[in-house]
């Protein structure tokens, strides 16, 4: 009696198994490297939107000098404040000063300062704020550059004029910045009292 010859699963042999591994690990291969590119795409899309955003989106504002409180001689209290603010440098477009928007709030209340008109003003009506410096390029004297610095006045109404001991805070809000401080009045008010130092 002969031995035949079977054909069928026995015939599976090692050889045809490591040829189904190989395919298997190059399939992964491919689907790792498509998932991968696609993850280090999204991050590069990502990052330019980022560097966009910082690119159009305007330099920090800063403050420069100490913020001044000024004495109504007449009622004792704080009745304007001056301070120096300006634009940090690097890139980003101007900030335009007409644009800015000043929140002023107290124990008692919280109220939008309009702009004098005209916005430069020495002596800026009260309840109302003003330019009354500005340093850099004068052919552009409402826009604010990177390194350039105004020189702005708040003045209070009289029902918002603080005295001594009292506290208070105020923002400077431009596209894309605000510019936020809170302080308390010291109880012996000067002609010209330090409410801000800046550090």
């Amino acid at each position: 009696m002969g031995i035949g010859v079977r054909h069928g699963s026995e015939g599976f042999t090692g050889l045809e198994a490591a040829l189904v591994l190989v395919a298997f690990i190059v399939v992964a291969a491919v689907f790792s490297y498509v998932i991968l590119g696609a993850g280090f795409f999204s991050v590069q899309k990502s990052q330019q939107v980022i560097y966009s955003a910082v690119e159009e989106s305007s330099s920090p504002l800063i403050l420069e000098n100490p913020i001044y409180g000024l004495k109504n001689e007449s009622s004792g209290k704080i009745s304007s404040l001056v301070m120096t603010i300006g634009k940090k440098y690097g890139t980003g477009n101007p900030l335009d000063i007409s644009k800015m928007t000043v929140i002023w709030s107290d124990e008692h209340n919280v109220v939008t300062i309009p702009k004098s008109d005209p916005l430069y003003s020495d002596n800026p009506a009260p309840g109302t704020w003003g330019v009354t410096d500005k340093q850099g390029d004068p052919e552009f004297p409402l826009y604010l550059e990177s390194g350039e610095y105004a020189t702005i006045v708040i003045s209070l109404s009289p029902e918002n004029e603080v005295s001594g001991r009292k506290s208070f805070s105020f923002e400077l809000i431009t596209t894309g910045n605000t510019l936020s401080f809170s302080s308390i009045v010291p109880r012996k008010i000067d002609t010209v009292t330090t409410l801000y130092q800046n550090s």
